[in-house]
């Protein structure tokens, strides 16, 4: 079967890239993505497939089994992120300030990839499919939720999906069991003190110096308060304050991440940070303000859904890894598996150099399209095993 379905994948690579280019030309972001989505329907409308237009504002389309038989979702995402291309493709960006960094465009095209291929044979199929076409996974609170709240999975009993990895060739597939991704949170926090002349910093309360010793002191809960066995990243990315060199400022803002690979370490670091804050603004003579937001939960990939993904993966390819590292980013597929077992995989892309340059979220990503045709036979092989494990 496996080989089967590489050359049958392999068939579609001329029309999956043709369908990747054309959205990698007109990248969207966020939630609206008119043109994304006349694209996916227009594919979606060449085949026998049930499509909701609109479903928590995805595309959701069906393409039924055997009565009684188990349904399987498989995900992509379609939106695009605020980065200007500077790749050199042909088929680079054509909207300004708009860029498909993050590799979205090829997961839409490899499911539609999917689609086609299982469509053509589903009178042979063992398992009905849902296909999720989700927009706004790059921005909280992300696309999933709210197609979670309004049924995506209803029906549905198991789920997949994959991303697009630099760093390690097309045909290369990786994933493992637990948890895969973290817990993405958003901090920020506004210091305010008493401004004035910056000659005469003893009328004043000055809030860099205040935030400058907070910068150092979030450290601590890392590298101290958090056990060393548990995974946990604190990172202060924005410190902004003042205009002028003579004159102390009133106001400080910090921003930035914590990542945890478990809710509960999450919310312990939160309520440490909530803690420090307040105790530091005090001793400093400031006031404080920490406005924190949890991020999507923790991608955690069921051990049996894992085991049987590895199976078929390793069917394809003998270039598997199914104990990877966890990773820091963030994914809102969490929502789906929080809803039901299933398993995000990362799928081989080709290579970007030492310091990260053509990496995701780099504005000179760009990919390798051999991968294409690996990510269609994964997809459509997971549905082809007939179910969950």
């Amino acid at each position: 079967m496996s080989t089967n379905l590489l050359a049958l994948a392999l068939e579609q690579l001329d029309h999956v890239r043709a369908v990747r280019r054309e959205l990698h030309r007109f990248p969207e972001v966020g939630a609206e993505l008119p043109r994304t989505r006349a694209l996916v329907l227009r594919e979606l409308g060449k085949l026998n497939l049930s499509v909701r237009e609109d479903v928590g504002g995805g595309i959701v389309a069906d393409l039924h089994g055997p009565d009684g038989s188990p349904c399987i979702a498989l995900r992509a995402d379609m939106d695009a992120l605020p980065i200007q291309e500077e790749s050199g493709l042909e088929f680079a960006s054509e909207i300004a300030g708009h860029g498909h960094m993050c590799g979205h465009d090829a997961h839409t095209a490899v499911l539609l990839g999917a689609a086609r291929l299982l469509a053509g044979q589903s009178e042979t199929l063992r398992a009905g499919v849902r296909f999720l076409f989700q927009p706004n996974e790059e921005f909280q609170p992300g696309g999933a939720k709210a197609m979670v709240e309004a049924g995506c999975l209803d029906g549905v009993d198991a789920v997949y999906g994959l991303h697009v990895w630099p760093g390690q060739p097309a045909g290369w597939f990786g994933t493992r069991k637990g948890p895969l991704m973290a817990r993405p949170d958003v901090f920020s926090i506004t210091l305010t003190g008493k401004g004035g002349h910056a000659s005469a910093p003893h009328h004043c309360t000055d809030p860099i110096l205040a935030g400058s010793h907070l910068v150092t002191a979030l450290q601590g809960i890392i590298s101290r308060r958090v056990a060393p066995h548990e995974r946990a990243v604190l990172s202060v990315t924005r410190f902004e304050a003042g205009n002028s060199y003579n004159t102390i400022p009133d106001k400080a803002f910090l921003q930035g991440t914590v990542r945890a690979l478990t809710e509960k370490t999450g919310n312990f670091v939160q309520a440490q940070m909530q803690d420090l804050v307040g105790n530091l603004a005090q001793g400093m003579g400031v006031k404080a303000e920490l406005d924190y937001v949890r991020g999507f939960p923790v991608v955690v990939n069921d051990a049996a859904s894992t085991a049987r993904a590895v199976n078929l993966l390793r069917s394809l390819s003998d270039n598997v890894e199914d104990e990877i590292e966890p990773v820091m980013a963030g994914e809102d597929f969490s929502y789906y598996l929080n809803e039901v077992p299933g398993c995000f995989i990362f799928m081989g892309c080709g290579a970007c150099d030492a310091q990260g340059q053509g990496g995701l979220h780099n504005s000179c990503f760009r990919l390798d399209e051999d991968c294409l045709p690996w990510g269609v036979a994964a997809l459509a092989g997971l549905v082809r095993r007939g179910g969950p494990a």
